[in-house]
């Protein structure tokens, strides 16, 4: 089968821009090189040690098409997956709780770069990281390992406050 590729404004085709058909998961890997699907094998068997976390098909409109995104919990976005023809990377959105974190964090220098370059919309940054090599793949496996430990702080510091607004004084 011959899939057509729609060049979108972020400069790289892709054949799924549109929302119908839904393609699979299987189709969205078959457009990476040997070397994007070996590298999307390891993202995805790293991304299941991840507790919590799922994964589905999201739709990101014509200029991205459709993706793979990960949520940890029901509404808090890991990552999204792009697999794109001949690449494969990975989009991290970086909310004002992961401000604090990154400044104290280890992270390489070279991602930490990254991430001050990265331009601020409604307040959080979109990170894009190409995973090409062994390096791409430890700066994402550290940035989604900071990531989803801000995120599980988060939701117990928020279970917690919820837990004190529904106590109620024991009468004696």
């Amino acid at each position: 089968m011959r899939v057509d590729v729609k060049h979108s404004k972020n400069g790289s085709g892709h054949p799924f821009a549109k929302k119908d058909p839904k393609p699979t998961r299987a189709r969205l890997v078959s457009l990476l090189d040997p070397l994007g699907r070996k590298r999307y094998g390891e993202v995805e068997r790293f991304l299941a040690t991840v507790n919590g976390a799922t994964s589905g098909l999201f739709y990101y409109g014509t200029n991205w098409g459709w993706a793979v995104r990960y949520l940890l919990g029901a509404k808090n976005t890991l990552c999204t997956l792009h697999l794109l023809p001949n690449s494969f990377e990975a989009t991290v959105t970086l909310g004002k709780e992961m401000e604090e974190p990154l400044k104290t964090s280890s992270l390489i220098g070279d991602l930490k770069r990254r991430l001050g370059r990265c331009k601020g919309q409604g307040g959080a940054r979109c990170v894009r990281l190409p995973i090409k090599n062994d390096t791409d793949y430890g700066r994402f496996q550290a940035l989604i390992n900071l990531k989803a430990s801000v995120l599980r702080t988060k939701k117990l510091a928020k279970a917690g406050k919820k837990e004190l607004v529904t106590e109620q004084p024991v009468a004696r």
